[in-house]
């Protein structure tokens, strides 16, 4: 669904530019959150996996 938005100025070249790379840092930041939060999982799981083989 798309909302229309009434007496919105048109962006120039320059500010259609900057909300794309606004809008690509965004999704980069995404990424890079989903990264960190799997790598972290990932530490944790090896963390247990080191404590529990140690311990046999």
């Amino acid at each position: 669904m798309t909302k229309k938005v009434e007496n919105t100025p048109k962006l120039s070249w320059h500010e259609e530019i900057i909300k794309a790379q606004l809008g690509q840092w965004i999704v980069d930041l995404q990424k890079k959150a989903e990264l960190e939060s799997r790598l972290q999982k990932a530490f944790e799981n090896s963390k247990s996996h080191v404590s529990s083989l140690s311990q046999m």
